[in-house]
């Protein structure tokens, strides 16, 4: 059983292999939920992909067309087949 100690300001840290298992890693945010039997539940919040957009800058300069995935999708393919 994974224990912690709130300290006097109030915080807690998660034990490691919690952790690990919930793959909560610095910056991820984390939501607490009461429920009526008294159990208070935490739950790392996951990104939508909606909200990854543009954290990777890209080197190109035009979006990438649906023609040039397929392709690049199956040159992948046929080099992975070799």
């Amino acid at each position: 059983m994974a224990k912690s100690t709130v300290t006097s300001k109030g915080q807690v840290t998660i034990p490691k292999e919690i952790r690990e298992f919930a793959m909560i890693h610095a910056g991820t945010q984390i939501d607490f939920q009461m429920q009526k039997d008294g159990t208070i539940l935490i739950i790392p919040i996951q990104r939508h992909i909606s909200q990854l957009k543009g954290i990777i800058k890209s080197r190109r300069k035009k979006p990438v067309s649906l023609d040039e995935m397929k392709k690049a999708i199956s040159d992948g393919a046929q080099e992975a087949m070799k």
